[in-house]
């Protein structure tokens, strides 16, 4: 068996094309963050938090 193209998406995606992250504009941590450690992104009327761990990792939670 052959693997299916990297094109072929599941039934259940969304019908916009994937980005693709190599083209995608990059955005420092740190102008999102500004030197909190925790900020609110509201994305579609639903608000998420994204937060630094102690470790420097990034968490995003809904």
């Amino acid at each position: 068996m052959t693997a299916a193209p990297s094109s072929v998406r599941p039934a259940d995606a969304p019908d916009q094309p994937r980005a693709d992250i190599r083209n995608a504009p990059a955005i420092a941590s740190e102008a999102l963050l500004k030197g909190q450690s925790v900020v609110t992104i509201e994305h579609k009327g639903i608000r998420y938090r994204l937060q630094e761990t102690r470790a420097g990792k990034l968490i995003l939670t809904k």
